[in-house]
């Protein structure tokens, strides 16, 4: 026997009764349904806050990695800042041979020792670099200075006849005296060279250069500009390359510097 649910509707104002039959199944779907479609609307509001809270997230987590990569930068900045300092400290303790001293009579003596005006044949070592220190009479001409700002990362040997100077990408470098540029260019392995002739047979030469900054024939002062440091020929990363050679034969430039 199958129930049945009579609805009974009475127009105001009017005495005919409407009745409708509606059978029981139709009234427990009719329930189902409306229990979905509230679940269905719970589910939606509940992923829409999730969703709310994963964008306020996302934009709060945002907002923090654009400030700490700007503290990123602040603290590269900082760092190469540091490294440079410690890079001129590391270059004037091997020029000095001493750690800084609050003495002065021990300092003075130190500069004594090491002063470019006063170097004997026995400190120069041979007849060659004997000959290259009397150039030091005029400072202006002899390549006493570092030709870049960076630390020694290879000396001077008897299979490496040049330092090499670790520093950045594009860090500038300078011509250690006055001299007319002979070369500039690139030269294979060495990549872009360029070579300074002071006078005297004195001539130096800088190696693996991003660029130069100078023209062939031109004349540059101490300590000008000339290129910057690069990867460039058989290098495996940024570094300069530097030689000083004396009437052809390289010399030792950490002696100089």
């Amino acid at each position: 026997m199958k129930t049945l649910y009579t609805i009974q509707i009475f127009p105001e104002g009017s005495s005919k009764i409407r009745s409708y039959q509606i059978k029981r199944i139709w009234i427990k779907l009719f329930a189902w349904l409306i229990c979905l479609v509230a679940i269905l609307i719970g589910v939606c509001i509940w992923k829409f806050a999730e969703i709310d809270m994963r964008l306020a997230n996302y934009w709060g987590l945002k907002a923090e990695n654009e400030r700490l990569l700007n503290q990123h930068s602040e603290y590269a900045s900082a760092f190469a800042e540091l490294d440079s300092i410690y890079a001129i400290e590391f270059q004037i303790q091997n020029i000095l041979g001493t750690y800084f001293e609050d003495d002065s009579v021990k300092i003075r003596s130190v500069l004594e020792r090491n002063n470019f005006m006063k170097v004997s044949a026995k400190s120069m070592g041979t007849e060659r670099d004997l000959e290259l220190a009397m150039n030091k009479q005029n400072l202006e001409v002899f390549p006493n200075m570092l030709p870049v700002m960076g630390a020694v990362s290879r000396g001077y040997s008897d299979e490496h006849k040049a330092v090499d100077f670790v520093a950045a990408l594009d860090e500038p470098v300078f011509a250690t005296a006055v001299g007319k540029v002979i070369f500039a260019g690139n030269r294979g392995d060495r990549g872009i060279v360029v070579e300074i002739d002071h006078g005297g047979g004195i001539v130096t030469v800088y190696s693996h250069l991003s660029r130069f900054s100078i023209k062939n024939g031109s004349t540059v002062k101490k300590g000008e500009n000339i290129g910057f440091v690069g990867n460039t020929g058989n290098s495996s990363s940024a570094h300069l390359h530097y030689e000083i050679l004396f009437n052809g034969k390289p010399v030792n430039p950490e002696k100089y510097f």
